[in-house]
């Protein structure tokens, strides 16, 4: 696993050559459940099953990875291009259209310069695209992804990515 915190501002393709080398490991991983969070966010639960890092739920079991769309506006697309749901619908509606992803092994997982767009590709043949407001001021991520060896990867506003430890709380240092 890759652990060296970074955070950088992508102005070329170069710039997400460490991000991509950390994506990449989660390639053939199998996406184990769908989950709707906070704010109507949708959630991956993505790879094995690990006991919990955290002493308050010691005991417990969570996914290697987990995926979250966060604040931004993201399409389904089931083969050959049909969007089979979106976060513009109804979340009673998009909530079990998304379980199609259950058990699928993720094949794609990448982003491009300059609109940062994620897709993430699944072996049903079926697209989740996430589409970034990058002028938006707000303080939400675009996405994040938590990672088996307890970082925090993350897209920002203003086209800024981070790789930060997620088992220290903000503000504190190692």
């Amino acid at each position: 696993m890759l652990a060296t915190e970074s955070i950088k501002k992508i102005s070329e393709n170069q710039d997400l050559d460490y991000l991509r080398k950390i994506i990449n490991q989660i390639i053939g991983k199998t996406c184990g459940k769908t989950l709707i969070s906070y704010g109507d966010e949708l959630r991956l639960e993505i790879g094995d099953r690990i006991a919990c890092q955290s002493q308050a739920i010691a005991g417990q079991e969570e996914s290697e990875w987990e995926f979250g769309t966060r604040g931004t506006d993201w399409q389904l697309i089931a083969y050959p291009g049909n969007i089979l749901t979106s976060s513009a619908e109804n979340v009673e509606l998009f909530k079990s259209k998304v379980k199609i992803l259950e058990g699928t092994t993720i094949n794609k997982f990448e982003t491009h310069y300059p609109d940062l767009v994620l897709t993430i590709g699944f072996s049903n043949g079926c697209e989740l695209k996430l589409f970034p407001n990058l002028a938006d001021d707000c303080d939400v991520s675009c996405w994040e992804l938590f990672t088996p060896d307890n970082m925090l990867l993350t897209l920002e506003p203003g086209g800024i990515w981070t790789y930060t430890r997620s088992d220290v709380p903000m503000g504190e240092k190692i």
